[in-house]
């Protein structure tokens, strides 16, 4: 039975590395932006009412993913490295798409960022859940990796608190991302500071999607990845 405390080539997650990949995935770097978008000339008490109301749903999806997500993988008898392909996949192909943005033009990224159609904006309930739980702070590949991990540790007790405890640990970072996100965008040179966080953080996804992949092919018993 593999420990959450001693990485092996079946299981390549150290803390360190959940934690990692759950900020990357899940974390307050990418909610800042879109909730201070959302929320523009909104009052305190709401956008409070809304941070609270997006963490909570977050949670429980995320708990929802981690505990039906894992009986399906068993059931539908997906391996565990098919998973963390999938993952490693998404990721990679998600990072890149945003990496490419920044080379898009000036035209482009207007079009992209001021749509021309009107829609009328959706109550605060709705915003809550998506796009605000769902994707923005849980990401398909968050919730995958979520079940990944649920499910390579099933049984472990110690193991899955642990997991539970680093993914509690990223959203209460969002939380105080959100609620102080005002804040943050105001303060001199903090801006560019989250621009080049953000360009680095591109990068760092695509790493991550081909770390994913690369230890996927691990636990599939690919020959010229275990021998080494």
């Amino acid at each position: 039975m593999i420990s959450f405390f001693q990485p092996s080539p079946s299981d390549p997650f150290s803390p360190s590395k959940v934690f990692t990949f759950l900020f990357v995935m899940i974390g307050p770097l990418k909610v800042i932006g879109p909730f201070a978008k959302m929320t523009a000339g909104w009052d305190r008490r709401l956008k409070r009412r809304l941070a609270f109301q997006a963490i909570t749903i977050a949670a429980v999806g995320a708990l929802a993913a981690a505990t039906l997500g894992s009986r399906l993988l068993q059931k539908w008898g997906i391996s565990l490295g098919a998973l963390l392909l999938t993952t490693g996949i998404v990721l990679f192909l998600v990072a890149m798409q945003v990496v490419m943005q920044q080379y898009a033009t000036h035209e482009q990224a207007e079009s992209a960022a001021h749509p021309s159609a009107i829609a009328t904006p959706p109550s605060p309930a709705a915003l809550a859940f998506s796009p605000l739980a769902f994707p923005t702070i849980i990401t398909p590949y968050g919730a995958a990796l979520l079940i990944l991990l649920a499910s390579m540790r099933s049984g472990q007790t110690a193991a899955l608190l642990g997991i539970a405890g680093i993914a509690a640990l990223v959203l209460a970072l969002d939380v105080v991302a959100m609620l102080t996100a005002d804040r943050i965008l105001t303060t001199p040179a903090v801006r560019p500071t989250l621009g080049i966080l953000g360009s680095v953080l591109s990068v760092l996804q695509v790493a991550l999607g081909v770390q994913a992949i690369v230890d996927a092919l691990r636990l599939l018993g690919v020959p010229a990845l275990t021998s080494g």
